[in-house]
């Protein structure tokens, strides 16, 4: 890095940590309002209020919402720098874990290294998740792949350095993440049921790994700081839904500094915005990946 983008560098840092180390009270606030929609839609349908098309489709909108605050929990970014707060952050984390049914306590060990090696094939646990972009059948597979691995990470990669705690922790979060689908498939008698649950959740599971993992690290070709990761800009027309993305389009700014709370993306991306095009970040649209 020469003199001159080291320099934009440290000036980014320090705009950066203007925006961390807080308690995010938002996200707590975020965390318990997606799981209390979460378990309406259920008893709404299970009591025939809604149809099994309605419900799956607030199961998916719920299941992608619901991975932000166990990302934000993974990243230690809701207590920020409040070691008082850790047990509010580990919370969330775990009453988010069931809804996207990734477990929260051993989620940090896949996504930490998926930060470290970004882009890296023989490194990045995430690498894979590049098979989205080879059509239908591929992508399909490509996200039950990426699910699965998401859950077994910790059993391939950890479980022999891991504390009978870790391990019995992680047991009871795949417990939990699968019983209780299971208990509601068998429970409820109403047409579709399996729909609602299963295809509800690949759905929001699938928009996950596109906006999360696959979007914003094309063409997978860069594993550079600053370069690995995009922004994608939004056309005007998109900005009053451009919420619901939670940010995940300026995910560059997570990989730059992954201890920014997510709604404080936007804010810092128009700061260092500058900073980001002379760094080479690629700052592109969200259609046509074209450079913006």
């Amino acid at each position: 890095m020469s003199d001159d983008l080291a320099t934009l560098n440290k000036l980014a840092i320090a705009a950066a940590k203007q925006h961390m180390g807080h308690t995010s009270w938002l996200t707590v606030a975020f965390t318990f309002s997606v799981a209390a929609l979460f378990v309406i839609n259920l008893i709404l349908f299970a009591n025939g209020a809604i149809s099994a098309w309605l419900a799956t489709l607030l199961m998916a909108i719920l299941t992608y919402m619901s991975y932000t605050p166990m990302h934000e929990a993974a990243h230690s970014n809701i207590c920020g720098n409040q070691e008082d707060k850790r047990w509010l952050n580990d919370l969330c984390g775990y009453i988010a874990a069931p809804m996207i049914s990734i477990p929260y306590a051993s989620h940090r060990h896949e996504h930490f290294t998926h930060h470290r090696h970004t882009n890296q094939p023989d490194k990045d646990p995430d690498f894979m998740i590049q098979g989205l972009g080879k059509g239908v059948f591929t992508a399909v597979y490509t996200v039950i792949k990426f699910i699965w691995l998401q859950n077994t990470y910790f059993a391939n990669h950890r479980w022999d350095k891991s504390s009978f705690k870790e391990r019995a922790t992680y047991c009871a979060e795949i417990f939990v993440s699968l019983g209780w689908k299971i208990a509601f498939i068998a429970a409820v008698d109403q047409p579709g049921t399996a729909i609602v649950i299963i295809f509800g959740y690949f759905l929001g599971g699938y928009f996950t790994a596109y906006w999360f993992a696959y979007r914003p690290h094309l063409p997978y070709t860069e594993a550079k700081r600053y370069k690995n990761t995009s922004s994608l800009l939004m056309p005007k027309w998109m900005k009053p839904v451009e919420w619901f993305w939670l940010g995940q389009n300026l995910h560059s700014i997570h990989h730059l500094f992954p201890r920014i709370p997510f709604f404080k993306y936007h804010a810092l991306h128009k700061e260092i915005e500058p900073i980001l095009r002379a760094q080479g970040t690629p700052i592109v649209g969200i259609f046509d990946q074209k450079p913006r």
